[in-house]
């Protein structure tokens, strides 16, 4: 539901039904029975899977992923990405690079 990297535009159900050539209520009815849930929120999940993507695999500014995910604003971005993630996207670029939290290994010692 995305296009190309780069190609920053509306991600609106109403684009989205005008590019299939058929009305919002049908692609939302369609969608729905298809999956229960919204093509927003199908857009939205979409957004956010290609903007976790990048955040952990390139070294590409927040602005810039903000652009890539369909962003004009970084700063709206950012608010999304941590209303759908509870993570700031710095936050969860810095999370994915240190690997999962593991637990201190204590030594015990057996008598």
């Amino acid at each position: 539901m995305l296009e190309a990297p780069g190609a920053a535009g509306a991600h609106t159900v109403a684009s989205r039904a005008a590019e299939l050539g058929v009305s919002v209520g049908y692609l939302t009815a369609a969608v729905r029975s298809a999956t229960g849930r919204t093509p927003g929120q199908l857009i939205r999940h979409a957004q956010v899977l290609e903007a976790k993507r990048l955040l952990a695999g390139t070294d590409m500014t927040v602005r810039r992923v903000a652009h890539d995910v369909g962003f004009a604003d970084p700063a709206y971005f950012c608010r999304f990405f941590r209303r759908e993630t509870g993570a700031s996207p710095g936050q969860f670029r810095r999370e994915a690079h240190e690997g999962p939290a593991t637990e201190s290994t204590e030594s015990t010692t057996l008598w």
